[in-house]
C-alpha cells in the first residue's frame, strides 16, 4: 500500500506527558529537528494534561504509563472514552510485554521505548505522525530448553516438584536443578517471582 504522505509538516505541535523535567527538556530537544516549526507543550501531570487538551489541538501525545496523580493507561482509556481522536503513543521505561499490550489495547499508536536513542525516537514519531501504528515489540525469546519451558508451565500451573518430576519422568533432584536455571536467567528467587516474570516476557 502506497503511503499518502511521506513528509512532515512545516508546523507541528506535540504533548508530552512525564513527570520527569529533566526527561521532558531532553525529549524536547531530541524532537526538535522533526519540523521547521516544532512547537512542544510539557505535563508532568495527568490533570495538568487535560488541562493542556482544553486549550488547544495537539498532533500528537506522547504519554508515560507512569504518572503522579493517574496511571497513563488509565488516562488513556478516559481520552477514548472522550472520543478524543488526538493520536497518542506511550513513551515508557517499561519493558512490560504486558504494558506493551495494554497500552496498544486501550488505543495507543505506539509504544516507544525510553531506551531508543534520538534517531529511532525520531523515526518511531515520524512514522505515527504519518498515520502508522507501530508494531509491538517481538516478545524476547526464552533462553531456555524444551524441558526448562515444560516445568515453567508446569510450575506456572501451580504444581510441586514432586509432581513435576512425577508428571514429567524425572527425579525431584532433576527438577530442582532446572529450576534453579530458570531462577538464575530469569534472575529471581522465588516460584511465585518466576512465573510473573516469565508471563511478562510473554513466555508463559
Amino acid at each position: 500500500m502506497t503511503a499518502l504522505c511521506t513528509a512532515l509538516p512545516e508546523q507541528l505541535c506535540l504533548l508530552l506527558v512525564d513527570d520527569h523535567r529533566i526527561f521532558l527538556d531532553g525529549l524536547s530537544l531530541a524532537l526538535a529537528p522533526l519540523c521547521a516549526d516544532l512547537r512542544i507543550h510539557t505535563a508532568e501531570t495527568a490533570a495538568a494534561a487535560e488541562a493542556c487538551l482544553q486549550t488547544g489541538d495537539f498532533d500528537l501525545i506522547l504519554l508515560d504509563l507512569r504518572l503522579p496523580d493517574m496511571p497513563g493507561l488509565e488516562l488513556l482509556q478516559r481520552w477514548q472514552q472522550q472520543g478524543r481522536m488526538t493520536p497518542v503513543a506511550i513513551l515508557s521505561a517499561s519493558d512490560s510485554t504486558l504494558d506493551v499490550q495494554a497500552a496498544l489495547a486501550a488505543g495507543a499508536l505506539g509504544f516507544i521505548p525510553k531506551s531508543a536513542n534520538s534517531d529511532e525516537l525520531r523515526q518511531a514519531v515520524t512514522r505515527v505522525l504519518l498515520g502508522e501504528t507501530l508494531p509491538a515489540p517481538a516478545a524476547e525469546k526464552p533462553q531456555l530448553t524444551p524441558r526448562q519451558m515444560e516445568i515453567l508451565r508446569l510450575l506456572a500451573d501451580g504444581l510441586p516438584n514432586k509432581s513435576i518430576g512425577r508428571q514429567l519422568g524425572v527425579s525431584e533432584d532433576t527438577v530442582k536443578t532446572h529450576l534453579k536455571s530458570l531462577f538464575q536467567e530469569l534472575d529471581v528467587h522465588t516460584r511465585t517471582a518466576c512465573v510473573s516474570v516469565a508471563r511478562q516476557r510473554g513466555w508463559l
